[in-house]
């Protein structure tokens, strides 16, 4: 079980490092990987150790994917805010184009 959660670990912090990177495709790879080691973890939780173990680790896999959701958010609402720069810079610009046709 330890091993197992060692990997499992592993994982996580890279994911808290693609988080903080900004690495989508890395987090949405290690994010399979990370469901079946919680999967594998839960299945093998057998003594009281091993919960609380679990406990803990789960306590830690839902605050670093609270901080996926809050950056991926975040990443959002700036490609959101840049699309709506780049539609009223291209509303302008065809503005421009039709008015210069009338001179």
């Amino acid at each position: 079980m330890e091993s197992e959660n060692q990997t499992l670990l592993e994982a996580l912090n890279q994911l808290k490092t693609a988080i903080e990177q900004q690495d989508w495709e890395t987090a949405e790879k290690l994010d399979a990987g990370i469901k079946e080691g919680i999967a594998s973890a839960v299945l093998n939780a057998k003594s009281d150790e091993d919960k609380h173990s679990l406990t803990d680790l789960l306590k830690r896999v839902q605050s670093l994917y609270g901080l996926l959701i809050s950056n991926t958010e975040e990443s959002r609402r700036k490609i959101s805010v840049e699309l709506k720069k780049i539609t009223n810079d291209k509303k302008v610009a065809n503005f421009y184009l039709k008015s210069a046709q009338y001179k």
